[in-house]
């Protein structure tokens, strides 16, 4: 298949512990493609450890293998128990590829079918040993003379490899390029096109990859996707000489940030939103101090976490009093604390997860109309606090969307609707441009700081899209494929309106959209 192509432009992004991205690997394995175009091995969700693996984790787990079970049928993948860190079988492929670069392909494949088949933990080093033998790389776990020593003993390469520094900067590039791409989306699988730029995000039909390896479709998006699990972030503020044995055990599934200067650690919780944690240490900071940083934390939404090398009742109250999330001793064995670090983990994530829920639109997981109308009137505020900006408002409401719910089902309505955001969330350029689902078949687009013809553009850029998506629709008078009516609306500092008026403008737009015939953008009527 594919055999006159030239497939080197086309560029893998894929996690091991990632069963779409086994699912698409092997297809690649079916086709005889594994040694034709570049797999690059990223790590997904580098907090996970056996502790901190969760009964949430367990259910997306299974949902994902669920969803391939009937995404992809040809492929045969089986749930594991648990989905294993990924780190050390990334590293394990790269150092072999130094050394055998034509056997990489297939320890990679082996590594994949390990876990994905046979249910093994690949952070398991017997696990990768007994990989590179089905692999037919049993070399590198023969013991060789002429390996480096350790102590003037003679090591296997094996043994050599498990004690390598720093990754190699191949990995670090890529997880870099993958982590920060804002087109990427921080998905996988992914394929990249390194010619046209053209992407293929998520598991795709045989077709569709088909036809994207021909370079016959130019971007495609699908939902059957993992998506970046980023570490928690832990800022500690006291002596970390002092800290440390909470820090060893934090930095096993989180990062870690230091500081001891108040207004520095104030700046960095303001201006970074990812920061989690706050571990302050009871003997470093005064009553002052504490309350400067307990209000801070609890005005950032972060758990804090009050740590004294005495296991003082009067420690325990000032830790409670503050409105501490825990107390920890440093006295406490090292059991205890990764117990209640793992629960201080586990607890966040549900936490994120949950405010996330509140935000997100369960179906096609993009922001809901609660998020929308709070990033409208927060953006508004920022326009009048700056006294200088503009928003612009796109009403999308899909044609006909009736008929086609009578004509093929609900279920395949909402399989429409999932397939439409999709199509509209990777033809938005900017990662300041909201989509959000503004009604049953209506969508909201929110534009910062473009012109009126700017804006238009960008409707009708997303317009096109759907159509070029060819979402069939037989029920539509309008056209043989879904289509949507846009209207658009603007409002900038110089302008006495409120946000009300621009929701208003932007539904007479569409108003005047759908009169003329759907399938067409429009502003609102002078």
């Amino acid at each position: 298949m594919l055999y006159g192509e030239d497939l080197s432009k086309f560029v893998v992004y894929g996690d091991l512990n990632c069963p779409f991205c086994f699912a698409l690997h092997e297809r690649f394995s079916a086709w005889n493609l594994l040694s034709r175009v570049e797999w690059r091995l990223i790590v997904h969700a580098p907090e996970l450890s056996e502790a901190a693996f969760s009964l949430e984790d367990e259910s997306l787990l299974a949902n994902e293998v669920f969803a391939i079970h009937h995404r992809a049928p040809d492929v045969s993948v089986s749930l594991p128990k648990r989905r294993p860190g990924s780190s050390l079988a990334t590293r394990l492929v790269m150092a072999i590829s130094q050394y055998a670069s034509d056997k990489a392909p297939e320890l990679r494949l082996a590594l994949y079918r390990a876990l994905w088949q046979d249910g093994l933990d690949l952070s398991q080093p017997g696990v990768l040993e007994s990989s590179l033998r089905k692999a037919g790389l049993e070399k590198f776990l023969d013991a060789d003379s002429k390996a480096e020593t350790n102590n003037g003993n003679p090591m296997e390469r094996w043994a050599f490899w498990k004690l390598l520094g720093p990754e190699p900067k191949e990995l670090v590039l890529w997880q870099n390029r993958w982590e920060t791409d804002e087109s990427f989306d921080r998905r996988i699988p992914l394929i990249e096109n390194t010619q046209t730029n053209a992407l293929l995000l998520g598991l795709p039909s045989e077709e569709a990859l088909y036809q994207f390896l021909l370079s016959r479709r130019a971007h495609f998006v699908n939902d059957d996707v993992c998506v970046f699990q980023p570490r928690p972030v832990v800022m500690v503020f006291g002596w970390m000489e002092h800290l440390w044995s909470l820090v060893q055990i934090a930095r096993e599934s989180c990062e870690i940030l230091h500081f001891s200067d108040l207004e520095a650690c104030q700046q960095m919780v303001v201006e970074n939103e990812d920061i989690d944690f706050l571990f302050i240490e009871h003997e470093f900071v005064d009553d002052d101090i504490l309350k400067s940083l307990t209000t801070l934390a609890r005005s950032r939404g972060l758990s804090w976490v009050l740590a004294s090398k005495t296991a003082a009742e009067e420690v325990e109250l000032r830790a409670l009093n503050h409105g501490a999330e825990q107390y920890m001793s440093l006295d406490s064995s090292s059991s205890l604390h990764r117990a209640r670090i793992d629960k201080l983990v586990s607890d966040r994530r549900r936490f994120v997860s949950m405010e996330r829920d509140a935000r997100v639109d369960g179906m096609t997981q993009i922001a809901n109309r609660r998020e929308f109308q709070f990033r409208l009137e927060q953006e508004w505020q920022r326009v009048l606090d700056r006294q200088d900006g503009s928003i612009s408002l796109l009403l999308i409401d899909l044609d006909h969307f009736k008929p086609y719910n009578d004509h093929y089902g609900h279920l395949a309505g909402d399989a429409c609707l999932k397939r439409v955001a999709s199509v509209f969330k990777s033809s938005l350029k900017r990662s300041s441009d909201l989509l959000a689902r503004y009604g049953g078949e209506e969508f909201a687009v929110l534009v910062l700081d473009v012109s009126q013809d700017q804006a238009m553009q960008i409707a009708e850029r997303l317009r096109g899209a759907l159509l070029e998506d060819a979402i069939e629709h037989q029920a539509s008078p309008v056209n043989e494929f879904v289509t949507a009516s846009i209207g658009v609306a603007r409002i900038d500092y110089g302008t006495r309106r409120s946000v009300g008026d621009l929701i208003k403008s932007a539904d007479d737009g569409l108003y005047a959209a759908k009169g003329s015939g759907r399938n067409r953008v429009q502003v609102p009527p002078v």
